[in-house]
Parts: C-alpha cells; structure tokens; sequence
C-alpha cells in the first residue's frame, strides 16, 4: 500500500468511526455524557449558516459536501483572489492561461471551462449564477457575510446546472443597526487597498448599506525587452462598489434591491515561455525562417526567471461590470413565502495578449478597434418555498429563465497568416443562449410519520430547455449561423440520517449537466453542426459530526463520492462534406471518484487547529471512434489533482490592555494536474506547489474599536505555475506559463463604529 492510500484510508477511518465512537459512549453513559457536555463549552465552534438548499441551515446539517468560508476566516487565509480560494478547498482550483489571472476559471471535482457553453462549475452572488468571470477576482471580497463551496452535481435547485458544483458568494445585507468600518491595507509591490462599509437605518421599514473598496499595486512581472521596457505586468488597478437596499412596505413583504459595479484596469499578465517547437510552422513556411531568433527564446528566459519578459504586443485588460438584482419575498402565512430573484448585469471588457510572449510578431488576440467584449445577462425566478404538516415537509418548487447575449469582436494575429495580412485579421463571433425551467424540491422527516426516528428523505427535479444562436464572420462576409435546442430532465435523491443532534451520515444519487452548443464552422443540416450537453451522474456517501474526545471538542466531515461522465465534449478533426474541421463533439466517457475531508479540534482554550483533505481519481473509460482515439490515447485526465490539502491553525488570547492577540497560520498543498484536453499538448502538467500564509492580529487596540493586523502570504516565496497557454503543436509552436504570486506582506488597520 503507498503512502497515499496509506493517509487516505487512515483519515477515512478515522473520520468515520470517531464519532461513531462518540455516540456509543454517550448511549453506554447517557446521562454522564450530557452532564459533562453541558459543563463544556458550547461554544467551541461558531454555527456556520450556509444556504446550499436554497435556505438558511446549519452547515453541520446539510447532507451535502459544503466548504464555508467566514469574513474572518477568508482575511486571515490571506483569501483574496480566486487562487487562494481554491488552495483552501478540496477538490477545487483554478486554470489561468495566456491571460490575466483575474481571469481565472474554477474547476470542481474535475468539472471546468466548457466548449462554447457554461462552465462546470458556476457562481452565484446573492443567489443570481454568473457565468461570467467576475465574482472571486481581487476586489470582490469585501463585506461579504460568507463564501460556500458546494461540491459535486448541482442541477435541481440552482437556476443553472452545474456538474462540478456551485460557488456562493453572499453580500452583507442592511440591518437595523447602525453600524460600519473602514479598513486600510498597505505592503510591498506599493500595494494600497482601503474597504469598507456603512449600515443605515434610515427608518424602521428601510435600510441601506453601501460598501466598496479601491486598490492598486504594482505587478511583480516586469518587461526588460525592447518595446515596453519597464512595464509591469501582474499589477492591480481597481475600484468596486455595493449598494443594498432592503425596504418592509407591509409586516409580509420584503424587497432587497442591490446594485454593484466594478472595474479593473491593468497591463495583463506575464506569461512566460517555457517551450518552442522547431518545425513550428504552415504552408510550407517555419517560424524560424522568418524570426530565427526564436530559437534561443526559451533559453533567454530560463535566464531572466519568471519574473522577466520581453513582449512587442501591447497588453493590457479593461473590465467594466455593473449589476442589478432585486430580491422580494413575500409571507403568504407562518409557512409559506413567496419569492421573486430577478436580475441584470453588462459585462465589457476590452484585452490585448500576447499569446506567444516573445518580441516576435507571431501570436496574439486584441479587441478589434475599440469594441468591447460585452455579455449581457438577464435572469428571473420565482420560488414558492415553505413547511407543511408541522414542519415535516420542507419544500421549495418554481421556474426560471434566463437570457444572455455575448458580442465579441477581436483581432487576431497568428503566424503565418500575419505574414500574408497587414497585421492582425479582424473575427465577430456572436452568442445567443435562453434557458427556461421549472423545478421542485422537498425534504420529509420520515419521523413525523413513522418510527423512523432521525431520518429524512430528499427527492428533487428540474426539466430545463435550452435554444443557442450562434453567428461567426472571420475576414469577411458571410458569416457562419446556427442555432440548437436542449432539453434535459436534473434530479436528487438524498437519505439522511441522524444518530444525534451533532452526528449524521447521508447518501445521495443525482446528476447535472453541461450544456451543449453550436460548431460555428459546420453549416446547419451536416454533421457536427451542434454538440450534446455532457452529464455527470454521482453518488456520494458523507458523515458530518460534531462531538468531544474528553475536553477536546472535534468537528470532522468526510464524503465520498463516485462519477460516471458521459458525453464528455472534446475537439477532434473529422470530414465534413469534402473539408476536414475541427468539430467539438461528444467524444468520450469517463469516471471521477474521490474523498473530501474538511476537520477541526480544539484542544486547549483559544487554540484551534483546523485541516482539509481530496483525493481524485480519474480516467477515460470509453473513447468514440478513431478520431477521438487519435488525441485522447494516453491523454491525461484534465482538472484533477490527486492530493490537495491544507492545514491552519489560530491561537487567540486576551493580553489585557493592549487588546485580543490573535495568530493565524495556513499552509496549502495541491499536487500537479493537467490542464491538456487531448494528448497533443506539449506540457503534460502543471507541477504541484505549496503556500504559506501567516498573520498576526490585535483586536481592540487598547480598548479601542480598532484591530491591526500584519500578514505575510507565500512566506517562502515559493515559485509556482497556475496555467499554461499550449501551442506547441500550433502553427506558432510557443507554450507558455502563468505563475503566482511571489511573496506579498503589509498591515492593515481597521476602524468599527456603531452598534
């Protein structure tokens, strides 16, 4: 047996039978376990409230793999952008490529980036999804009341499917208190960053609450070559701003109205590249005859580090994003409410990369003459959500829709059509996508009705339609149309069983989908013009406890959980009509399984110890056909990291005057994963990496409502990949490298006032 699998069956054990244990002693002692139970602390773990079935519930139980994050909880993590959210989640991480790492994507238990499609896994901000990449970037952390990562299929209750999973990010919302604070952060790379919020009462039927927070800092990726000598890539420029507003006309009715808006400006990311193929090249023309110096690229680099490039594209990215959501609840009776979640937003985003990241003129993609990238997304749902028979039942049914629309106007430079055209080529492409569904959900305490004491069965459904519209104009007229419908039936099947207050296991069966869409390049009625949705069948085993081992209070959940992914969407070559094309087509079928661990004791007063655990595993288990043979033969397994884990520990403690000491350390580990969709790619994978993050906190400085805090993350000053752009096997021949952020250390000063 190999260590691996050693530590795995080890922690699986352990977490299992430790509050099985628990609960045996407390029936042997019953009445001696509850007197000592009620003379320690109850207090030993903060109730997390999470929202993963669409109401408030106690983490502990919800039959459901939940990671949860608190304000507190994210700041001391050093939680700031999208890669540190997922260094501290299981079975999470995030892809960068050729681009800036605030574009990051989120891949869960395997489930990534799509093909011309929603993502596998998605995000929600004040329970609206958005596909765009705009929650969890640097800027979108401030006020927020929580951050929930559900794992694994997510296709009944949410308004769009998700197979990987769905992550929620909540806002504050405005209270009846007065109350606020202004936050200031200041560190190397000249980083300044100031929060904060303000909480109005302004009568006793309306509240507002306005939030934001401005930051800049210098990037860590500098250019050295000959065109944009001392530029800085990697740096942050942003400003972000909430305003929420909740209003009670009547004692049933509730209407919370939220408006946001961020931008962010910078010089785009540093790729850095790593490797150049020397036969790179088409029509009968190499890289090499034309830009020989190329050859010596890779060598250049290894000499300059990851932190040097030389570029002669003129990079830079500028996002604009506003949002409105509006959320009215209203109590038909003691059981029954009535909810509204309606929203709209616009995303614009204006780019230039360079794709090959060298000062030769060979790969790159900008937005064409000013003309933004622009996503306009409209979303409607109407729940009917409440109890029946004494609370027995617990239900929630509606519909949804959804529309976005997606423009796209870009320059593209590639080799060697560079050489045949005066500059880079202009390409359009527009999307345009619907969703309609109606869902139902219900949760029965079998107790109420039975003798089945603790138990609670789950079933839920969701049938969603889909139409997708499509037009791609590359060089000139005409375009490529098309459009495709969907439609698919979701479901949950959950059994939940509590042997305590604190200690119950579940099993539950469900599936979810990822959306099908349109190959822009294959005219309507051929072959290969659309795509099928892919589906992800799971069934997953948990147990989540709560309990003492003498004085030491212990928190362990552990699932389990089997995949079986079908309709697995890859690109191959196949012959449409006389012409060969790059199709994206149902290619494959396979199985993703693994464990999730996340834990936490307290062994002496103020001192908590704290520590997460995946393990994937993954393979294809049926390709179709030889063109799919062709590039997924000995291909890995994208997304899947084996082993992640991460470990964290917080001391508090009074020191009188002075004020509250607390100290806080985090260290995270990931082992390395592919990002290669086929076995074409060049860099097979992105090396495994490990992260430090200390901080030290006074809270209430001399009495006072003020807490300071010095942090320092990636203490080591670890150097570590986060994605990779591969076109070595492009006519361009470069692969490229995106890294992480080197060590980054400050203070920050925070002032509550109010309540």
């Amino acid at each position: 047996m190999n260590l691996r699998c050693f530590f795995m069956s080890g922690a699986a054990a352990i977490a299992f039978a430790a509050p099985f244990a628990a609960v045996e002693a407390w029936a042997q002692d019953g009445s001696q376990q509850a007197a000592s139970a009620d003379a320690q602390d109850d207090e030993a773990f903060d109730e997390i409230v999470v929202t993963a079935r669409r109401r408030e519930e106690n983490l502990q139980d919800v039959p459901l793999s939940v990671t949860a994050f608190s304000p507190e909880e994210l700041l001391q993590g050093g939680i700031d952008d999208r890669t540190a959210l997922a260094d501290h989640t299981p079975s999470l991480i995030t892809i960068t490529g050729g681009y800036p790492s605030e574009f990051a994507f989120f891949a869960l238990r395997g489930q990534g980036p799509a093909f011309g499609s929603v993502p596998g896994t998605i995000s929600y901000f004040a329970e609206v999804p958005n596909t765009i990449t705009i929650d969890g970037r640097v800027g979108t952390y401030f006020d927020l009341a929580n951050v929930q990562v559900l794992a694994g299929p997510q296709g009944t209750l949410f308004g769009k499917n998700a197979t990987g999973g769905n992550i929620l990010f909540e806002p504050q919302r405005p209270t009846d208190i007065f109350e606020g604070y202004l936050r200031g952060e200041v560190g190397n790379f000249n980083d300044r960053r100031v929060d904060g919020a303000i909480n109005l009462p302004i009568t006793d039927r309306a509240q507002l609450r306005v939030a934001g927070e401005v930051g800049r800092r210098d990037g860590y990726t500098v250019d050295v070559g000959p065109y944009f000598e001392g530029r800085d890539y990697d740096n942050l420029s942003y400003e972000s701003a909430r305003v929420g507003l909740s209003l009670q006309p009547t004692d049933a009715l509730d209407i919370y109205t939220m408006v946001r808006y961020y931008h962010s400006g910078n010089n785009g990311g540093g790729t850095v590249p790593v490797a150049f193929n020397p036969a790179a090249g088409a029509l009968g023309v190499l890289v090499t005859d034309f830009y020989p110096g190329i050859v010596n690229t890779v060598a250049d680099q290894s000499t300059l580090g990851s932190r040097r490039v030389a570029y002669d594209y003129d990079q830079f990215a500028d996002t604009d994003y506003w949002q409105i959501i509006n959320q009215a609840t209203y109590r038909i009776n003691d059981n029954l409410r009535l909810r509204n979640i309606a929203s709209y937003s616009k995303f614009e985003n204006l780019y230039a990369y360079d794709y090959d990241a060298t000062i030769f003129p060979i790969a790159g993609q900008g937005s064409r003459s000013g003309e933004p990238f622009t996503t306009n997304t409209y979303t409607e749902e109407l729940q009917l959500q409440g109890t029946l028979f004494d609370d027995a039942v617990n239900f929630a049914t509606g519909v949804y829709f959804d529309r976005q629309n997606t423009h796209q106007a870009g320059e593209f430079l590639q080799f060697p059509f560079s050489l045949l055209l005066p500059g880079a080529f202009p390409a359009t492409f527009d999307v345009d996508t619907e969703s309609q569904a109606v869902f139902g959900q219900a949760t029965v305490d079998m107790g109420a009705f039975s003798s089945l004491d603790g138990l609670s069965l789950t079933a839920g459904y969701r049938y969603t339609w889909e139409q997708v519209d499509s037009s791609t104009l590359i060089l000139a007229p005409p375009a490529s149309t098309g459009s495709a419908d969907f439609e698919y039936g979701s479901y949950t099947l959950t059994a939940d069983y509590a042997f305590s207050d604190d200690v119950h296991a579940y099993i539950t069966a469900r599936n979810a989908y990822k959306a099908g869409g349109i190959n822009g390049s294959v005219p309507e009625g051929l072959p290969f013009h659309t795509f099928p949705p892919e589906q992800l069948r799971d069934i997953e085993i948990g147990l989540k406890s709560q309990f003492y081992l003498g004085d030491t209070a212990v928190r362990a959940n552990i699932a389990a959980y089997n995949g079986d992914y079908q309709n697995i969407q890859r690109t191959t070559g196949e012959l449409v009509g006389s012409a060969l094309l790059n199709v994206t087509r149902s290619a494959a079928e396979g199985r993703i399984r693994g464990v999730e661990f996340t834990g936490a004791i307290v062994p002496l007063e103020g001192l908590t110890l704290a520590a997460s655990y995946s393990w994937i595993d993954s393979e294809y288990t049926r390709v179709d056909g030889p063109s799919a043979e062709l590039i997924l033969a000995g291909a890995p397994f994208p997304f899947t990291p084996s082993n992640k884990f991460s470990l964290g520990a917080t001391y508090e403690r009074d020191i009188g005057s002075l004020g509250t000491l607390v100290l806080n350390a985090n260290y995270a580990e990931q082992s390395s994963f592919s990002t290669a969709q086929t076995n074409q790619s060049f860099v097979r994978e992105i090396p495994g990496y490990g992260l430090l993050n200390l901080s030290v906190d006074i809270n209430d400085l001399f009495g006072s409502p003020v807490d300071l805090s010095f942090f320092a993350n990636n203490v080591t000053d670890n150097e570590y990949a986060t994605g990779t752009a591969d076109f070595y096997n492009t006519p361009f021949g470069v692969a490229t490298m995106t890294y992480g952020e080197p060590r980054m250390y400050g203070a920050r000063v925070r002032y509550r006032f109010g309540s």
